[in-house]
């Protein structure tokens, strides 16, 4: 995917003998496809055939066309043909496949301060947009992404040009913007339309979508379009793709309240993610095991996958964002067991890693928790207390769902306690915001004082 182009005198490539026609049979293409518009399937037949070698521009097209890296083509140990900004752009590439997303930016961004081509320039705009949008920073991610699409469209590279609508769709999804669907299904349409075909892409967009549905709740859609993202993703034998495929499924069930098919999937996943060695993604199947378990009442098992999960998470130190969910989940085991001292640590904990994180939804599902727990131990104001602050984070991140779950949690915390006028307040509410919500409309963000504590009016 390299894009520095060439001018004089070309040298050719030592490539490593029939890795060409390896990478072409793989990508299951043609000589012509692989030739695309720039080459013919006489060149790349004489390549195949080690009768000639290519240049460097010829190797990227190749590596294009079959979507392998340009290393793959290499004799192992011999020098490098890449010059040094090749070089750096091929660290880049390297980086985002390996997932080290905060590097990526870091690089990328030092990498723009110097003079690039227009081509080069616009894949460090979209490794970086890619990068953001993956940390979930989509206001940043849009900036870059945008920029590298402009350029792809108007160099006619329809395989980027569809790479980057589908991140770019992916950003306005985590902003909850009502194009990132009708933007995703153009990206999905024109994946269609290339020649030769893309279903490793494919399998990508389709994952992206499901993903959309699954924010919606549109649990039957989330599943029909990850079962066609596991399609894609098996014709070609992609084990990432399918695995991610398999998790998304697996959670789709879960939240359709189907829990053998959701660990049927969860399984598949695991299976893959430990053939890919994807150890960072084989615990987050864990704690998602963990929470199916915990639904279902299997407090044992669900601390089991649970530990697993936190285990993975620190022994990995990768996707610290992750980590105050697990401990959350771990804290309601407790308190179901009725272990307050223990849960009052895991949830503490909870908070502590949220606050590292900027995650504001762990700090809202912790206190949730904590006041259960402070309420179980006599202290009431500490249970009002943590209710108001955890309600008020939630109508600001505008999760109706949450926020009416909250809602109704702290209504029967209230029942319990025979205040029945302060919890008929926060079923109130709770039915407000569940028929806000049916209607598509966003509750207003502030700050109710019924909130504040049971006797408020």
């Amino acid at each position: 995917m390299l894009g520095t182009r060439y001018r004089g005198r070309r040298k050719g490539v030592a490539v490593r003998e029939g890795s060409v026609e390896q990478a072409r049979r793989e990508a299951r293409l043609t000589l012509a496809q692989v030739a695309g518009s720039k080459l013919t399937r006489t060149a790349i037949h004489l390549i195949e055939k080690g009768r000639t070698r290519p240049s460097m521009e010829t190797l990227q097209q190749i590596a294009r066309q079959t979507r392998k890296p340009i290393d793959f083509f290499l004799t192992p140990g011999s020098p490098s043909p890449l010059t040094e900004r090749q070089a750096q752009l091929r660290e880049l590439e390297r980086l985002t496949a390996v997932r080290e997303l905060q590097k990526v930016v870091d690089m990328g961004v030092s990498l723009l301060e110097q003079a690039w081509g227009s081509e080069d320039a616009a894949l460090i705009h979209f490794w970086i947009g890619q990068a953001l949008c993956r940390l979930v920073r989509p206001a940043e991610a849009l900036a870059h992404l945008e920029l590298a699409l402009a350029e792809f469209e108007r160099a006619g590279d329809e395989w980027m040009a569809v790479e980057a609508l589908d991140w770019k769709s992916s950003a306005l999804g985590l902003r909850d913007d009502p194009e990132a669907l009708p933007l995703a299904n153009q990206a999905l349409e024109r994946c269609r339309r290339l020649s030769p075909r893309g279903p490793r892409v494919e399998a990508r967009i389709l994952g992206h979508i499901a993903g959309m549905y699954v924010v919606s709740q549109s649990w039957a859609l989330a599943v029909r379009y990850y079962q066609a993202g596991a399609e894609a993703a098996g014709g070609v034998k992609d084990l990432q793709q399918l695995a991610k495929m398999h998790h998304g499924l697996g959670g789709a069930y879960k939240s359709m309240d189907r829990p053998e098919a959701a660990r049927q999937h969860f399984d598949k996943a695991i299976a893959l993610y430990t053939i890919e060695n994807d150890r960072g993604s084989i615990y987050r199947v864990e704690n998602d095991l963990g929470d199916l378990h915990l639904r279902e009442g299997h407090l044992d098992l669900a601390e089991q996958h649970l530990l697993k999960a936190l285990r993975g998470a620190g022994e990995l130190d990768l996707d610290r964002r992750g980590r105050g969910h697990i401990l959350i989940g771990l804290g309601e085991v407790e308190l179901r067991r009725g272990r307050m001292a223990e849960a009052t640590e895991y949830l503490q904990q909870a908070i502590d890693a949220g606050e590292e994180t900027a995650e504001r939804i762990v700090l809202a599902e912790a206190r949730i928790l904590l006041a259960q727990v402070e309420e179980r131990k006599g202290n009431r104001d500490l249970a009002d207390g943590h209710f108001a602050v955890a309600i008020p984070i939630l109508e600001e991140l505008a999760m109706p769902d949450r926020l009416r779950d909250a809602h109704m949690a702290y209504a029967e915390l209230l029942d319990a306690r025979d205040d029945l006028a302060a919890a008929s307040r926060q079923w109130k509410l709770a039915a407000e915001i569940g028929k806000m919500a049916s209607l598509g409309i966003k509750a207003p963000v502030e700050r109710r004082e019924a909130v504040v504590s049971s006797g408020a009016a």
